[in-house]
């Protein structure tokens, strides 16, 4: 028989052949059937005529992650909420369009937000793109998103800024300065370890596979930078790791303690992430040009600065004097030669 319970009233499995063992995630009869069905005719047209687009989702999703040579931890919890949903489908019927718009309401149903649905939806569309490649699809539709609108992203003053390390433990308040003066991701910084500091050329090594751009960065070191570090170093004096608590190394800044000094401080509307945003509002407004703030914080591509522009007038203004002087230039009348 091919469909077995484990236990008295638990859930129906299946068992085909013998490598084939699933549960079937029921204790309904009936539901526990149709999934034997389904599973027994895809099965049968993966192995009888060679049909790639049968291959399970959970199986192509494995396999992405595997072949990825970044870490996929937040890519990892979203297969695993989809893998009770979508686990057993097929790739085909995961690239139907309305099994994807199935997809953001079930999102939505979760209370995710937009911006969250579209975090998911990304995920999928990269599961199917690679399944395109491994010609499991011959291709694949658009992946809907909703791509809400992205503002320019909050920042603290230096006002607010010296208020809120003034609520934070110490080794809080550390991180929050190293954060604003180097713009490092808060993942990066907090598994920067002594090994790649260097002192003495006052220069730091974040490994590509830190970095979300993945590659490579290495980051100048300013004054305040490094004097950060020295009180880290007398902080904590061992300890492979720069950013400790207690003698071991700091998994995550945006804490509760870190919400409450918020709320001590009176700044709404701001995470950890904010002190990147920060640091690089401070550095426009200081005379740092686009491209030079694009190499400091290792950002990918020119667009993902531009949402600082509007922090330097100055330089616009610079920009529209040139052209109204090129203009007056050329309103000016030639003389004419004389006979």
């Amino acid at each position: 028989m091919s469909l077995y319970r484990r236990k008295p009233g638990g859930v129906w499995w299946v068992r085909i052949g013998r490598k084939t063992r699933r549960s079937t995630g029921t204790s309904d009869r009936k539901d526990a059937e149709e999934f034997e069905r389904v599973l027994t005719e895809r099965l049968w047209r993966q192995t009888k005529l060679g049909d790639r687009s049968a291959v399970p989702w959970s199986e192509a999703a494995e396999r992405w992650v595997k072949g990825s040579a970044k870490p996929k931890k937040r890519d990892q919890w979203i297969l695993d909420w989809l893998k009770p949903r979508i686990g057993e489908y097929p790739v085909s019927a995961v690239a139907d369009p309305d099994a994807l718009e199935q997809l953001r309401k079930h999102g939505l149903a979760e209370g995710w937000s937009h911006a969250t649905v579209d975090r998911m939806m990304a995920t999928v569309s990269a599961v199917l793109r690679a399944c395109v490649k491994w010609r499991y699809l011959e291709h694949v539709a658009p992946v809907p998103m909703y791509r809400p609108v992205i503002d320019e992203g909050r920042f603290l003053t230096p006002e607010e800024f010296e208020r809120l390390c003034k609520e934070l433990p110490k080794h809080l308040e550390l991180a929050a300065r190293f954060a604003v003066h180097t713009l490092l991701r808060m993942r990066a910084m907090l598994q920067l370890t002594w090994d790649r500091v260097d002192m003495q050329g006052k220069r730091a090594w974040v490994p590509r596979r830190h970095q979300k751009a993945s590659r490579t960065f290495g980051l100048p070191l300013s004054s305040e930078a490094m004097r950060v570090l020295k009180e880290l170093r007398a902080l904590n004096p061992e300890g492979s790791h720069v950013f400790q608590w207690k003698g071991r190394p700091i998994d995550d800044c945006n804490t509760l303690a870190f919400q409450e000094a918020l709320q001590r401080a009176g700044i709404e509307g701001a995470n950890w992430h904010t002190l990147r945003h920060t640091g690089a509002s401070w550095a426009v407004q200081n005379g740092v040009t686009l491209q030079e703030l694009m190499l400091l914080g290792d950002w990918k591509d020119y667009r993902s600065v531009l949402r600082y522009a509007h922090l330097a007038p100055s330089h616009a203004t610079s920009a529209a004097e040139k052209v109204a002087q090129w203009s007056h230039r050329a309103k000016k009348p030639r003389k004419r030669k004389s006979l």
